[in-house]
C-alpha cells in the first residue's frame, strides 16, 4: 500500500483500481505485498510491510500449503500494516437496500475512522464512520448499518490516526 502522506489512508491507487474492477463484476482480490530491493542490517523491514492474515484453523505442513491458498481464493483473509487487525468481519445484506457490517477490531494507535465502500455498477459510494473516541491499544466489536440502494459489492477498511489500516476485499451480494 504505497503511501501518500496527504491522504488519511494508505494505498489510494490500489483501492481505486479494486473499486473499478469490482464495478465491472471482475471479482479480483488485493493482496498485501512488500518490495524489498536491498536488505541488510541497516534496513528496517517491519515498517514497510503489508501482511495478509489468512483465516485458517492451523498452520499446515509444507506438503499441504493449498490449505493456505484455498482461503485466499475465497477471500477469507484481511490485509494490514500490522497496527490494525480485523480478526472477524461479516458483510451481508440487511433488508432490501442496506449493508450490515459486523467487525471485531484490535489496534495500536487510536482509530480515526472506518469506511464501508460499495458499488452499484454505476458509482462507487463511501460511508465514513468516525472512530475518534477510541484510545491506544484497544479492541472492540463494531456493528454498522449503511443505506446502500442497489449495492452489488461492499468492502470494509479501518484506519488509525497515523494512516495505518486494515481492509477486507469486496464481498458480492
Amino acid at each position: 500500500m504505497p503511501s501518500d502522506l496527504s491522504s488519511p489512508r494508505l494505498g489510494d491507487r490500489v483501492f481505486n483500481l479494486l473499486d473499478d474492477v469490482s464495478q465491472r463484476d471482475l471479482r479480483k482480490r488485493v493482496l498485501g505485498e512488500v518490495d524489498v530491493f536491498q536488505f541488510d542490517r541497516r534496513h528496517e523491514l517491519y515498517a514497510h510491510m503489508n501482511v495478509n492474515y489468512v483465516r485458517i484453523d492451523h498452520l499446515p505442513d509444507f506438503d499441504n500449503y493449498n490449505r493456505i491458498l484455498d482461503p485466499i481464493v475465497r477471500g477469507d483473509f484481511f490485509v494490514t500494516t500490522g497496527e490494525v487487525l480485523l480478526p472477524e468481519v461479516v458483510i451481508r445484506e440487511e433488508g432490501s437496500d442496506q449493508i450490515s457490517v459486523q467487525a471485531s477490531a484490535q489496534w495500536t494507535f487510536p482509530l480515526a475512522f472506518a469506511e464501508v465502500i460499495w458499488g452499484d455498477g454505476d458509482d462507487v459510494h463511501r460511508e465514513t464512520l468516525p472512530l475518534v473516541d477510541t484510545a491506544a491499544f484497544g479492541s472492540q466489536r463494531f456493528t454498522w448499518m449503511v443505506k446502500a440502494p442497489g449495492w452489488k459489492w461492499a468492502r470494509l477498511a479501518v484506519w488509525d490516526v497515523a494512516a495505518n489500516g486494515a481492509f477486507v476485499n469486496p464481498v458480492w451480494r
